[in-house]
């Protein structure tokens, strides 16, 4: 009987079904060892929290080690900003952590600057003379704008006088602006009425030519169509135009002069050749013929030129009458001495004198030119009258000058278009 009874079976707890075995998740042993884990990683983190955060603000690894053995409030100071590029430079120059910063944008705007000199730069900025800006209701953004050009003379200088941002701040935009210099431009103010006026004619009084020049400088943007040339403010001697373009022969004296090539080859910018050319056309529907007498120069051939009239007539005469080499417009491609036909033939005997010079006077400004040293403008531009030299300096220029009847320098003065020195 028993023998029967090969396979038994058991009845679950349930009542009635067969035994299975279980198969489902452990919750009881996975929990604690995740909790474990869990704790761990926390632990982890808290302990390089720091280097974390540095790493995410794209430091290097050896960048974030010498960032962390630094004291805590001293981390905090680095971790709070965005990521200073030359950290390790600022922290081998200065234990100033707190301008690390500073030093960064500070050279972002003087990079020509060794970072030693900006490290002590920007520190006798921020402990000396920002506390005494910020007194004066200074922003920071403010500063910083200052900062782009001002020295620590600057900083002293509108310290001492107790000048807000809001008073300097339209003087600021005004090209060839100096600070040390704002009380004078206050002043000049009060008798132009004009920002341009007062910073231009304090700061560089020989664009009036009455007055001596104390300085020179050498033009920057000799291409530019306004660049004022002359005394002052000078061509690089080694300067030429890049869009020189030969004149056609329809358009030329046609003639020779000294050692210079035929004239019928005589060379000018392209802006200034097109409109001349097209101011040409434009009288001759008028039977007035205009030519070119006499266009670029190198600065070479204008010392010849200069050395000639000065060996010839004397210094003073030369002085009157030539530009020295460096500040003649000839140089610049924009400059031309213009004549007509009527001189050519020998029907009249000066340009000036001519229904064609008339015509000139009256109508160049509609095609960009001005005619540069007119009578009775001896005393601000330096040149007595020429009344031969048309400058070229584009339409929207040469009409506002004509309107006001200004000289190109009177333009520069009011406008605030000098050239970049």
């Amino acid at each position: 009987m028993l023998g029967k009874n090969k396979h038994s079976y058991s009845y679950s707890s349930y009542g009635g079904g067969k035994s299975r075995s279980r198969t489902g998740v452990r919750w009881d042993r996975i929990l604690p060892i995740g909790a474990i884990v869990i704790v761990v990683i926390a632990i982890l983190i808290a302990f390089n929290f720091n280097r974390i955060k540095l790493a995410t603000k794209g430091y290097s690894f050896s960048e974030q080690s010498e960032v962390l053995k630094l004291t805590s409030d001293k981390i905090k100071i680095i971790t709070s900003e965005d990521k200073i590029e030359h950290i390790s430079d600022w922290m081998a120059l200065s234990k100033n952590v707190k301008y690390y910063k500073d030093f960064e944008t500070y050279y972002n705007l003087h990079k020509s600057m060794k970072k030693k000199d900006i490290v002590k730069t920007v520190t006798d900025i921020f402990d000396h003379y920002v506390p005494d800006l910020k007194k004066l209701n200074y922003t920071d953004k403010e500063i910083w704008t200052i900062l782009k050009s001002a020295s620590t003379d600057d900083l002293q200088y509108l310290v001492d006088h107790q000048f807000s941002y809001k008073t300097i701040k339209p003087y600021m935009e005004v090209t060839g602006f100096k600070f040390a210099d704002m009380d004078k431009y206050v002043t000049a103010y009060g008798q132009y009425h004009s920002y341009n006026y007062a910073v231009l004619y304090t700061s560089y009084p020989f664009i009036i030519s009455t007055n001596p020049v104390t300085k020179r400088y050498t033009l920057k943007d000799p291409s530019s169509l306004t660049a004022l040339v002359k005394p002052g403010f000078e061509l690089p001697s080694n300067y030429a135009p890049k869009d020189l373009v030969t004149s056609a022969d329809e358009y030329a004296a046609n003639e020779k002069k000294g050692n210079e090539t035929d004239l019928s080859y005589y060379k000018v910018r392209k802006p200034a050749y097109n409109a001349f050319v097209e101011m040409a056309k434009a009288a001759k529907k008028e039977n007035y013929v205009l030519l070119i007498n006499s266009a670029y120069r190198s600065y070479d051939r204008q010392k010849q030129i200069y050395q000639e009239y000065e060996n010839k007539w004397g210094g003073k005469y030369a002085a009157d009458h030539v530009a020295k080499p460096g500040t003649s417009e000839h140089q610049t491609g924009l400059g031309l001495d213009v004549t007509s036909q009527s001189v050519v033939d020998g029907k009249r005997l000066v340009f000036g004198d001519t229904d064609e010079y008339k015509w000139a006077v009256k109508n160049c400004y509609k095609y960009g030119f001005i005619l540069r040293f007119a009578d009775g403008t001896s005393n601000i531009t330096g040149i007595t009258q020429e009344p031969w030299h048309f400058r070229y300096v584009g339409k929207k220029a040469a009409k506002q000058m004509h309107d006001n009847n200004w000289t190109l320098e009177e333009y520069v003065l009011h406008t605030g278009d000098l050239p970049k020195i």
